[in-house]
């Protein structure tokens, strides 16, 4: 996610490849993480918000004078 941020550096970038490079654990890690990712860009991008729900007073409620 900080790679994308605009913020990251190189150095960044060089742990994330040597923390990939350790391990198949870790390369799996980080591919299943790109995929959750691709998957929610996706889903914000074809879905409509919610419309606003107005919630009402409960009947018992006192009323302000």
């Amino acid at each position: 996610m900080r790679l994308k941020s605009g913020e990251a550096t190189l150095a960044d970038a060089e742990q994330l490849m040597d923390w990939r490079a350790r391990s198949a654990a870790h390369e799996h890690a980080f591919r299943d993480a790109v995929k959750c990712w691709r998957a929610i860009g996706q889903a914000l991008a074809t879905s409509r918000p919610a419309p606003a729900v107005r919630r009402r007073r409960p009947s018992n409620a006192k009323k302000r004078a």
